[in-house]
Parts: C-alpha cells; structure tokens; sequence
C-alpha cells in the first residue's frame, strides 16, 4: 500500500493560545464509543445507547484554572515493528485538597474507560483516546508548602489509539 502525501500545511496565523478550559467525562466502562468521523473530525458520536448532543448535559463538566490544564498527544512510532499509534496525556488541575476532590478521584481510577472531550483555550473541543478511551494513570494530592503554593490535586489520563486525537464538531 502506497502512503500517498496529499497536501500541505501552510503556516497559520498567530492567533491561537493554549490551554484546556474545561474537560467533559463520561464513564464508558464496558460500552462502545462510536463516532461519525471525516477527516479526523468528529460530527456525532455515543457511548453505549447513549447519543452524545450536548457535552454539558450529556457529560460531566470539570472546569479548569487558567493556565493549569494541558492536553499532550504523542506520535509513537516504530520503523522495525512498521507500528504507529499515539498516545494521548490529559492533565487537569484542581486546587484546595479536599475530600469531595479526592473521593471524585478515586471514582475516576476505578473507571476502566472513559469518554474523555476537551475544550481549549482557543474555543475548539478534543476526543483525546478517540474510540478506545481513556484512563487514569496517575495523579498527585498536594499541600504545597510555601503561602503561594498549590493545596490541591492533580490527575493525569492517558488514551491510546490508531489515530490522531479527533477534534469534535457538534
């Protein structure tokens, strides 16, 4: 099979900031993500029987500090096995250590999969982990130790897939 280059890419203008805004979760324990997809974007998309139309309704919202929250996608590729995936880390930030925040944490490590949908700065949304999910894969609770230190959680999930993160187009 011929891997056929099709376009280019131009350079784009500087208009564009970084950052997450908010993370949109859903439990997809044991259900399938499904998508309508075209060109890595996604115009449709279900967990389970569950048809999602409106993220803040149809998922859980997690706000983010300005500044705190990234998304990282890395292409992983290896030319001796003839392999290439990417894997996909969100980070999101909650500040004040408390129980509610920790507990919530706790429910998220349990999930084996989630349908993870996040907005940038920029004002477009993100599937990172695509039809496969994502977990969590780490996280840290912290009290900081200065006045102007952090007091609060960190959680860290990772999602692999065959293809780029898709971004969302509802």
């Amino acid at each position: 099979m011929a891997c056929n280059l099709t376009s280019s890419l131009p350079l784009s203008c500087r208009e564009n900031v970084g950052g997450i805004k908010t993370a949109y979760i859903l439990d997809a324990s044991g259900e399938a993500i499904s998508v309508t997809e075209a060109n890595g974007v996604v115009s449709a998309f279900s967990v389970g029987a569950t048809s999602i139309t409106d993220l803040a309704a149809d998922m859980f919202e997690f706000e983010q500090v300005k500044q705190t929250a990234s998304l990282v996608s890395t292409t992983n590729a290896s030319e001796e096995n003839g392999t290439v995936f990417f894997s996909d880390v969100l980070s999101l930030i909650f500040n004040k250590l408390e129980a509610t925040k920790l507990n919530a944490l706790k429910v998220l490590a349990a999930n084996s999969k989630l349908c993870i949908v996040v907005e940038d700065n920029n004002g477009k949304f993100w599937m990172p982990g695509n039809t496969n999910g994502m977990v969590v894969s780490g996280g840290t609770s912290e009290s900081g130790v200065a006045f102007g230190d952090r007091n609060g959680i960190t959680i860290e999930f990772t999602g692999y897939s065959s293809s780029p993160m898709f971004e969302v187009s509802l």
